[in-house]
């Protein structure tokens, strides 16, 4: 079961590599788009770290501890399906995800998918789904060669390498049934904040790949400890900076770290209208030793479209 022309609207989130912040991106994109007013499906396709599945318990916990509303998608992590004691092989997974992908067909206008690293089949049909496919990657010469590799010479620099030809693979089994293109984006993410010679070398490489067409780029996240702090509460950037909630004073960190996702969830171009990203709430008091730390911290490259 690949992609058709009409139905949900499918945000796949892969790459080979782990630790890119693939699942931290999935739950903000997830949020945004159900406090735009949009019904969402979530898969957690990571049966071994579960992590998307996990933040979301973690969600519903806060939720019910502080007696506070929070959003949830209809979410579903695909071993969770299995009964107890039964060992599944990727075609039973993939069996599954086209089981809760046919029962939600009607019933959402989003399916958010959060993949595993590695290069399984089960990996692979999820890859051929996606209209939309955002691979995150660490701003390192290490983690985009996962994508495309990186040579000693001009002649072994930036050939594809196994994740593209799986994307490459996916996406040309999903053109043999429909006629949509997909859209491949590369975010650089967990950014450092302060500039260094790697990081404007990591850009001008991927710059030069968006060139060619295959993908389109954008910067995600600056690296900030708020992210961490989000994941066992089970909130995200979108959500109230209630001292309750988040159990610290808000800072301007808090802050920064919703404008640069809101700022993501724009550039991403997905079908919802601009005004409805939820908006980047209001402002925290600022405390002067804050500001020397956090300047510049924010930063967001432009989007570089395929054959520009």
């Amino acid at each position: 079961m690949l992609a058709s022309l009409s139905g949900p609207h499918v945000i796949l989130l892969g790459n080979h590599k782990g630790g890119s912040g693939k699942s931290t991106l999935a739950m903000h994109i997830a949020i945004a788009l159900l406090k735009s007013g949009h019904r969402v499906t979530s898969i957690d396709l990571d049966y071994e770290q579960r992590t998307l599945t996990r933040y979301f318990e973690n969600r519903r916990i806060s939720a019910m501890t502080e007696r506070h509303p929070l959003d949830l998608p209809d979410h579903h992590c695909v071993d969770d399906m299995r009964e107890n004691g039964t060992r599944w092989s990727d075609s039973d997974r993939i069996d599954a995800l086209s089981e809760v992908l046919r029962n939600c067909d009607q019933s959402c206008d989003f399916i958010l998918i959060d993949t595993p690293g590695g290069g399984s089949s089960l990996n692979l049909f999820a890859h051929g789904l996606a209209d939309t496919l955002i691979t995150p990657v660490n701003d390192s010469f290490l983690d985009l060669d996962v994508i495309f590799s990186m040579g000693p010479t001009p002649e072994t620099t930036l050939k594809p390498s196994r994740y593209a030809e799986t994307v490459t693979r996916a996406f040309e089994a999903r053109r043999s049934i429909n006629q949509q293109e997909p859209d491949w984006i590369v975010v650089r993410n967990r950014i450092s904040p302060l500039a260094s010679r790697n990081e404007r070398g990591v850009v001008e490489a991927l710059d030069k790949l968006a060139r060619g067409g295959m993908f389109r780029t954008t910067s995600g996240l600056v690296e900030r400890v708020v992210y961490r702090e989000f994941f066992p509460l089970g909130l995200t950037t979108f959500d109230s900076f209630e001292t309750s909630l988040l159990g610290v004073k808000p800072s301007m960190s808090h802050v920064l770290a919703r404008l640069e996702v809101r700022q993501l969830i724009t550039a991403l171009g997905l079908p919802i209208k601009p005004e409805d990203v939820p908006a980047a709430g209001p402002e925290v008091p600022q405390e002067p030793q804050d500001v020397t730390a956090m300047d510049g911290d924010l930063r967001q490259l432009p989007v570089v479209q395929p054959g520009e």
